[in-house]
């Protein structure tokens, strides 16, 4: 490891975080690059790190969506995806404007474009990467789960050849819980905890839930989930 690799770390995660990251990591691809290469072109498989970078959800606008709501007039689908979604792709650009002006090599992955849309699959998974960093682990809704927001955060990733020093991956099993599972209107989940030895659809029914999100701007397996649920009290009166 490069001997400034810690000094290159802390100096990365303080500008990450002016920019607006609630998380950040660094993750080892090296031992998953054939696996990045079945997902995506062979351009991701050449990197051997990634930035990890994560933004909590508002937890009010979380807990107040309505799944059964036209698209169109959700603030829910506002806030994920044309906020938090667009927020992500600035803030991996800024990184990596950041990371060649170091002279590095960087790469921002989009945070929400579909690369094959017969399967739903981008170019590199922000979730592996995420778990990759130790940030989070997989749950039964194959959502990352963190210890901080549990699944209310989503992530981008910057891929990179910097000499970053990468976290350990963190496994925390689902145990007996189904709440997510039990509260998926098109019960796209199966219950089985997450292995990295199996596909996607050991778990979860993609099509089954990009179809019903077509309509309605579920989030259930996020505002459902316990781990993401926290004590908040009310706002307080002017």
């Amino acid at each position: 490891m490069h001997r400034d690799a810690a000094s290159l770390n802390e100096e990365l995660g303080n500008f990450c975080r002016t920019r607006g990251a609630d998380l950040v990591g660094i993750a080892d691809l090296v031992p998953v690059r054939n696996f990045i290469l079945t997902q995506g072109p062979s351009m991701v498989g050449q990197f051997p790190r990634a930035v990890s970078l994560g933004i909590r959800l508002n937890d009010w606008i979380v807990d107040s969506h309505s799944p059964n709501e036209p698209r169109r007039h959700s603030l829910y689908w506002h806030h994920v995806y044309d906020v938090v979604t667009q927020s992500l792709d600035f803030l991996a650009y800024d990184v990596t404007r950041w990371l060649i002006g170091r002279g590095f090599q960087a790469f921002p992955v989009p945070g929400s474009t579909p690369y094959n849309f017969d399967k739903l699959l981008a170019i590199f998974s922000h979730k592996l990467a995420a778990h990759l960093a130790g940030l989070g682990w997989i749950g039964k809704s194959c959502l990352l789960l963190t210890e901080q927001f549990g699944p209310r955060i989503r992530f981008v990733s910057v891929l990179t050849d910097a000499p970053l020093e990468p976290g350990s991956p963190v496994d925390r099993p689902c145990g007996k819980c189904r709440v997510c599972i039990d509260a998926c209107p098109v019960k796209a989940f199966t219950g089985v905890e997450f292995s990295p030895a199996e596909g996607r659809e050991v778990r979860f029914d993609v099509q089954k839930c990009s179809e019903y999100r077509r309509e309605h701007p579920c989030g259930l397996c996020v505002s459902t989930c316990p781990k993401g649920k926290k004590a908040r009290g009310k706002p307080s009166n002017p």
